[in-house]
């Protein structure tokens, strides 16, 4: 059995640096980081900013008991980031990004938002094990508190993934691709959205 845990403040620095190596290889998040030097430290403080102003507050960030591996939520109607959080993210975002890059970067992220379903959900915003634990069961306990709860409230869940490998994980807990974005501004790679309906049983 692998023991997860709720996260804090506390875990913050550790889960970041966890983070930036989970996504070393991921397309988006290197597309977003553009062709810079220190990419861990950059990424780093992209997934420092995520907690901090988006996930943390809203207190469904998962952890191994050793940081070996994260799950990002939101619940349902809050995923969205509003005017003042999107300011909060600016200094973080300056540093992680070419500033020259930084009106492409920001209509990409926009779009992604755009596709977004409106139907209110559980959304995944980020699921990483370090790379020295992968492999070794870590995504099933960080996906399963959520989604059983998802199945207990007959709620369904959304995520994005940039790497195509990923599909066939998410494609055993139920989720189906439902739309790919490969338009998105700035060339950014593509990204597939997919859908989990809720498990009628998880009701009862």
């Amino acid at each position: 059995m692998h023991s997860i845990r709720v996260a804090s403040e506390d875990d913050l620095p550790a889960l970041s640096a966890m983070l930036a190596r989970a996504f070393d290889q991921d397309p988006f998040w290197r597309w977003i980081v553009g062709d810079q030097g220190d990419y861990q430290a950059r990424l780093g403080l992209g997934f420092a900013a995520q907690l901090r102003h988006l996930a943390l507050p809203g207190g469904l960030v998962w952890c191994g008991e050793q940081h070996q591996g994260a799950s990002l939520w939101s619940a349902p109607g809050q995923w969205h980031l509003g005017v003042l959080q999107q300011l909060r993210f600016l200094p973080d975002f300056f540093r992680m990004t070419d500033w020259q890059r930084l009106w492409t970067v920001s209509r990409a992220i926009q779009a992604v938002q755009d596709a977004h379903p409106q139907t209110p959900h559980y959304y995944l915003q980020v699921l990483g094990v370090d790379p020295m634990h992968q492999g070794k069961g870590w995504s099933r306990p960080l996906l399963q508190i959520i989604l059983a709860r998802a199945d207990q409230e007959q709620m369904p869940v959304y995520l994005e993934t940039a790497e195509e490998s990923n599909l066939s994980l998410y494609r055993r807990y139920g989720f189906e691709v439902s739309k790919i974005l490969t338009d998105l501004p700035g060339e950014a790679p593509p990204l597939w959205c997919m859908w989990r309906e809720p498990d009628r049983a998880g009701a009862m």
